[in-house]
């Protein structure tokens, strides 16, 4: 199978298409001296950022001419390649490659760039993101040390008025020499971002991109984590993802958000085909089964969608794969609430299954009990066993006062993992590393923590979320209800806290 993924590019690389400065030609191989590193940036109409994805593969630490940069251009129909033949010109190890026909898809394009490598790592990088200045250094320098097959570091979202890292389970700290199922999450972070591979694994084990207009990145990555023998994760800053306003064609955005779930359930079988170790397979198929389509659910997207006998339809093409398991894949699931759905699901209970979710996103005034010390939705609107679904943490506020200039808050802490929480995180909401970890005491369903007004004068303006980071990279915030508003006899009723933090009632009439 994976064998055909890589053909069509093998194909092409056979066929008279245009490649200025390749990698294999008979000048590079005899006179040219090797690189270090492959990296790979698969273009179609990227003009108005690809100067600076390319610049910054050009001003890498560790030197352009340990670099080996291969650039396919996919039919663009913009200046795109005019900006790659300038940048090819003034740079032999730079090689570019023009596609007569566009593909659709940045699979087959970085395929060729699997083909045409030559050094002992490769990386991917899109035409409209870029790199941290010593990311790649950073990567191989991590690889050489360990001689694992594969490293990721932090991968940070730009969007036009905020930051944000993207799977921070993979690079909250330094692991050196694991498996891929030594970190939770980790199969949930499948983009090309911030991650470097030992080529050779690649192609001796015959790993490509698949020709897909969604998912190829999970269909890839998954066959690496398959293969690996050991890999490395680092905290320092890698990559950067546009999702700045300007970037609004990006593929991730133009996909409807159907197809990605069909191309979901294509990689559920071909994951399901593979000759693999169950315990592999099981989390990687947890991953698309409950992150990927049951997940889909609990947005607006769906709870706003005019069509949700579409989503329906696919959930039910994503359960009759499971037929196939061995195992009962609800079982596998992480989120409570996620496994309740299916549930409902199954019992062909529909209409549950979707006021669920309305419920989640709209209901803003859930109602939590707690029994044992664990913490459980009360769901207004189902019976008997599925009345109580269990949260996994909650936190709520409770005193909190300033004395010598220091803000002292206590709260109520319930769930699974109480005895695995590390701090206070103080974040900021729009921009990464301005933030403060605090220390906290626990004892029993009762926490604390401090911070100085001297720490927070530290750091830079802005509007901050307060949450309790346990399991060292998951977060839950401190709830604090400050208003509930009902609606009675043509009447707005509400419960809130007065500025003198008193609780106080306002009644106003509808009419």
């Amino acid at each position: 199978m994976n064998f055909l993924v890589r053909q069509k590019a093998r194909e092409l690389l056979k066929s008279n298409i245009p490649i200025k400065n390749s990698p294999v030609s008979l000048r590079n191989k005899f006179l040219g001296k090797g690189k270090k590193i492959t990296v790979v940036t698969a273009a179609y109409n990227a003009e108005k950022f690809i100067r600076k994805t390319i610049e910054s593969v050009i001003n890498q630490t560790m030197g352009i001419d340990q670099i080996e940069y291969i650039i396919i251009d996919d039919c663009s129909t913009d200046g795109t390649n005019k900006i790659i033949q300038e940048y090819t010109a003034k740079y032999k190890n730079i090689c570019s490659v023009t596609l007569q026909g566009n593909n659709g898809s940045p699979g087959t394009p970085r395929n060729i760039g699997i083909e045409l490598g030559t050094s002992k790592y490769i990386t991917f990088l899109d035409a409209d993101d870029w790199l941290a200045h010593d990311g790649l250094e950073s990567l191989y320098n991590i690889l050489e040390e360990t001689d694992d097959d594969y490293v990721v570091g932090k991968t940070v979202k730009v969007e036009s008025e905020a930051e944000s890292v993207i799977g921070e389970f993979a690079s909250i700290k330094e692991r050196r020499s694991i498996t891929p199922i030594d970190v939770p999450h980790f199969f949930y972070h499948m983009g090309p971002t911030a991650r470097m591979m030992n080529l050779n694994m690649v192609k001796e084990n015959e790993i490509g991109f698949p020709n897909m207009k969604f998912g190829e990145d999970k269909w890839f990555f998954t066959d690496v984590f398959f293969k690996v023998r050991a890999v490395s994760t680092t905290k320092k800053p890698i990559y950067y993802v546009n999702r700045t306003s300007e970037n609004s064609s990006s593929l991730t955005r133009v996909t409807n958000i159907l197809d990605k779930r069909k191309a979901d359930v294509d990689i559920i079988k071909y994951i399901q085909s593979k000759d693999i170790a169950m315990e592999l397979k099981r989390v990687a198929l947890n991953r698309i089964y409950e992150y990927d389509i049951v997940k889909t659910f609990d947005s607006q997207t769906f709870v706003k969608s005019k069509n949700k006998e579409d989503f329906i339809e696919i959930l039910g093409e994503a359960v009759e794969t499971a037929k196939n398991l061995s195992y009962d894949f609800k079982n596998e699931f992480k989120v409570p609430i996620y496994k309740l759905a299916l549930e409902l699901f199954m019992e062909d209970r529909i209409d549950d299954f979707i006021k669920l979710f309305e419920w989640l996103k709209r209901d803003s005034n859930k109602k939590y009990h707690i029994k044992d010390g664990l913490p459980y939705y009360e769901l207004p609107f189902l019976e008997d066993e599925y009345r109580f679904v269990r949260i996994p943490m909650l936190a709520r506020a409770l005193d909190s006062y300033i004395l010598d200039n220091v803000y002292h808050q206590s709260f109520e802490i319930y769930g699974d993992d109480i005895d695995n929480i590390n701090s206070v995180l103080i974040r900021d909401r729009t921009r990464i590393d301005n933030e403060i970890n605090c220390g906290v005491q626990i004892e029993g369903n009762r926490g604390y923590f401090t911070v100085s007004l001297d720490e927070i004068d530290e750091m830079e303006k802005s509007l901050f979320t307060v949450f309790i980071r346990y399991n060292d990279y998951q977060l839950v915030n401190i709830k604090r209800i400050l208003k509930n508003r009902m609606t009675y006899n043509k009447k707005n009723v509400e419960f809130y806290t007065t500025v003198a933090n008193n609780l106080g009632l306002a009644i106003k009439s509808l009419e």
